[in-house]
């Protein structure tokens, strides 16, 4: 049984390389879906998997990565301390079979698995009696936001009954069968208990974090090859153009905010993910602009590398994320770590990040552009204001958002399962 998050806090920092809570040669075996190669992690969860088994690796653990290959990639691989297996062929039989080797050791070994990824080990739990079995959930199909239908234009995100149902057994297959769950936000501790039926005690909340040397405050620059946005105070969003996301909103509210601030202007990273069908969407977008006369006002920008992000962080003046439901958004803690303040929805995870103590930012209703406009306005014309929230961001990231503080929140509850 897990102990209670109460008890699973970190303690005091540790040098590099010295192991925590009595856990020293540690063999993590962690199953992922894709590690990115020499540690370039650019999209999704890639992040998460580097940073935390790289400070995994700094706080005295053997980190062992299982991983499917994509074409191109090596098949085995250590950086930075961490030692990558990627299957090719079966990836159950053969990720079984190389659990299998890394825990039939005399070491203590955990197995680590994020979301769905290693759903094997629900159908065979004991690969290892010897190794217990963490399950690392970053959202859940079941929750009070979704299934969900939202429409834009002839646009329409949907999910079949079918769909949601086969998903929601996978999660609740492998989830149960763990001997401890990291839930990264209070939200999805919830789902948890309500939807799946998991033991409050089994779960512990570890929020992800992001590598806050690279996501630091720093002298405001210029956008490169932007020349029209020079002397402009930018609003910045960041995330795809699906319709989740609340993109359309902040189209809407940005008329009013051009009419009152109008200097102000509105730069979207991301792009139209392909399963949304491109063409269509970016015509409705497109039209959207355009109807509003914000034509000469908004910039839509593909997706930008992850080590040039805070560029574009450092040059806005607010940065807004305003989606239906989000389990926990990294682009809020990087915007965070840079120093500036935050506008996104009441409703998820982010809202743990932003509103904890002394306010890094502002919480919308989703969908409501006129309070989203408000917020906006705000933050634009109190320069006093919009410092004091991206100054309380910056503290919160250094105090619970960086990837050592999550490795020893994570090494917490090893301990707690192993005991």
């Amino acid at each position: 049984m897990l102990t209670p998050l109460a008890d699973c806090q970190p303690q005091a920092p540790q040098p590099p390389g010295a192991a925590t809570h009595g856990l020293s040669n540690l063999r993590i075996c962690r199953i992922v879906p894709d590690y990115p190669v020499a540690g370039n992690a650019s999209y999704g969860l890639q992040p998460v998997f580097y940073y935390l088994s790289r400070e995994q690796v700094r706080l005295g653990h053997e980190v062992h990565v299982l991983a499917r290959r994509n074409k191109g990639q090596p098949a085995y691989e250590v950086y930075d301390g961490v030692i990558v297996h990627r299957v090719e062929g079966s990836f159950t039989l053969n990720a079984v079979r190389l659990l299998r080797e890394l825990t039939d050791t005399s070491m203590d070994s955990v197995v680590h698995t994020h979301s769905t990824s290693g759903l094997f080990m629900s159908g065979i739990r004991r690969v290892s009696k010897r190794s217990p079995l963490i399950s690392h959930v970053h959202g859940t199909t079941r929750s009070p936001f979704a299934p969900m239908t939202l429409r834009f234009g002839s646009a329409v995100l949907g999910y079949s009954p079918l769909k949601v149902t086969t998903s929601y057994l996978r999660e609740k297959a492998l989830w149960s069968s763990a001997d401890g769950v990291a839930a990264v936000s209070k939200v999805v501790k919830r789902d948890l208990i309500s939807y799946y039926g998991l033991r409050p005690e089994k779960i512990a909340v570890t929020y992800n974090g992001i590598d806050a040397t690279l996501f630091r405050p720093r002298a405001e620059g210029e956008i490169p090859n932007m020349p029209a946005l020079k002397g402009k105070r930018i609003v910045l969003y960041v995330g795809h153009f699906g319709l989740r996301k609340g993109l359309v909103h902040l189209l809407g509210a940005m008329k009013r905010v051009t009419r009152e601030v109008p200097d102000a202007v509105l730069v979207c990273i991301g792009g139209v993910p392909d399963w949304l069908g491109k063409t269509e969407y970016w015509s409705h977008l497109d039209s959207l602009i355009k109807g509003s006369e914000l034509s000469d006002k908004v910039f839509m920008l593909d997706r930008v590398p992850n080590s040039t992000l805070p560029t574009y962080y450092s040059a806005c003046s607010v940065f807004v994320l305003p989606s239906y439901y989000e389990a926990f958004a990294k682009v809020v803690l990087e915007a965070m770590g840079c120093g500036k303040p935050v506008i996104t929805s009441t409703d998820g995870g982010p809202s743990e990040a932003v509103v904890n103590g002394k306010a890094a930012g502002i919480l919308v209703p989703y969908g409501s552009e006129e309070r989203l406009a408000d917020a906006i306005i705000t933050l634009l014309q109190d320069g006093r204001l919009a410092k004091e929230m991206g100054r309380n961001g910056r503290e919160r990231i250094e105090k619970d958002f960086t990837w050592p503080i999550v490795a020893r929140r994570i090494d917490s509850m090893y301990r707690a399962v192993l005991n």
